[in-house]
């Protein structure tokens, strides 16, 4: 009995817990997670300009050099001048009196213009206005203002005269109808205004 139980004692001391030591095992798993973020910077192309090559010209040979060397033109006969064939009078007037004459002429032809435009534009009275202040019969003999040898009247024929006095009636023969405002009238008559200038200067001229 006794060696019964003294193996049954010895039985419960092996099996007991921890008979043997403590035995712990501790797990620790320490998982880091580090999350490092970068930044991709996106690439940079790089152009590289074209170089433009430019090609010297190539040294050009005698023949060619000769080849492009430009001949002179014959000399030709003098041109004759632009009156010679012209067939008009020619009146002949000191040179203040032809450039009193042709300040004169400019003067109607800026203010026949002024008609014409007004005429367009339908202001026939204006018209009429220009026409009886700048070229009307009360402009005949201005010139008598001027010295003596710069008043063209003297050298121009008779003829020539009456033209000239025909032009300076017909304006104001269309200034008294286009102060009425009739348009139509007015209108019929325009080629009173230019046709007596017309045939003065067909059939003379002062140089």
């Amino acid at each position: 009995m006794k060696s019964a139980a003294v193996l049954f004692g010895l039985a419960c001391v092996v099996l007991a817990p921890g008979a043997f030591g403590k035995t712990d095992t501790v797990k620790k798993t320490v998982m880091v997670n580090k999350t490092v973020a970068v930044k991709k910077a996106p690439p940079v192309k790089k152009t590289m300009a074209a170089k433009k090559t430019t090609h010297a010209p190539a040294p050009s040979s005698p023949k060619s050099a000769q080849a492009k060397k430009v001949q002179p033109a014959p000399v030709s006969a003098p041109a004759k001048p632009d009156n010679a064939n012209d067939e008009r009078e020619l009146i002949r007037m000191p040179s203040p009196a032809r450039l009193a004459m042709r300040a004169e002429m400019r003067d109607r032809m800026a203010a026949l213009d002024g008609v014409l435009q007004r005429m367009r534009d339908g202001q026939v009275v204006e018209a009429g206005q220009i026409a009886q202040i700048r070229l009307g019969v009360a402009l005949w003999g201005n010139h008598s203002r001027l010295p003596k040898a710069a008043q063209p009247e003297q050298y121009m024929p008779q003829e020539m005269q009456n033209l000239a006095l025909d032009g300076y009636k017909a304006a104001s023969d269309f200034a008294t109808v286009a102060l009425t405002g009739d348009q139509h009238t007015a209108t019929a008559m325009l080629s009173q205004l230019t046709g007596s200038c017309a045939q003065c200067h067909q059939a003379y001229r002062i140089r």
